[in-house]
């Protein structure tokens, strides 16, 4: 989802207006912010897999690793936060954080813009 949603959303987001509605002067909006994103650091990045709760009721309880189709020594994500950085005139200094993730604890879709 972040690889490729978020990423897309951000792309929309921090692009300066095309020349038209084209296709082609979106994409190539687009690819300039792609171009001046800094590389993402571990350090601006948390992953994490989530756990069931013995509290909880029905599928609350179960864990990533008890899912029937999982295997009980996965490592595999199941939450992701990043930190990105668009390096232009307008962006520059301006984080964005992007979050995503699977069995939270509420379904929601939001961008958060965070200025100093």
């Amino acid at each position: 989802v972040m690889q490729n949603h978020l990423l897309h959303l951000l792309c929309l987001i921090a692009m300066e207006k095309p020349a038209s509605i084209s296709p082609d002067d979106i994409r190539d909006e687009k690819v300039k912010v792609l171009k001046c994103m800094q590389p993402i650091t571990t350090d601006e990045v948390v992953l994490g897999q989530y756990v069931g709760n013995p509290e909880g009721e029905g599928e609350q309880r179960l864990g990533f690793r008890e899912d029937p189709g999982c295997p009980p020594d996965s490592r595999q994500c199941t939450y992701a936060s990043a930190v990105c950085w668009v390096r232009n005139e307008r962006w520059d200094g301006v984080p964005f954080i992007l979050k995503c993730g699977k069995a939270l604890n509420e379904r929601k879709a939001e961008i958060r813009i965070q200025f100093r």
